[in-house]
């Protein structure tokens, strides 16, 4: 399932319920859900909202993928 404005919109706030202190940090955020481009579009490349998880095996190896694009070795996500 792809990410939406709304369902982004929706975490942000109630992370914030928890942490409101933070608000200040998350505002280009919060302001760019505002905005009509989508932000979690590969296609908006001032930046995009992505998913990530951190993979660890039994013995404490951590699952990192190659990305193609930036030839960066980071956490699997999309």
């Amino acid at each position: 399932m792809p990410l939406s404005p709304d369902h982004i919109r929706t975490s942000v706030e109630t992370y914030l319920t928890r942490h409101p202190h933070e608000r200040a940090q998350l505002a280009d955020l919060l302001g760019a859900l505002d905005r009509p481009t989508d932000i979690a579009s590969r296609s908006t490349f001032t930046g995009h909202v992505a998913c990530g998880a951190i993979v660890i095996d039994p013995l404490g190896r951590v699952l990192q993928v190659l990305h193609l694009a930036s030839g960066k070795v980071l956490a699997p996500g999309g």
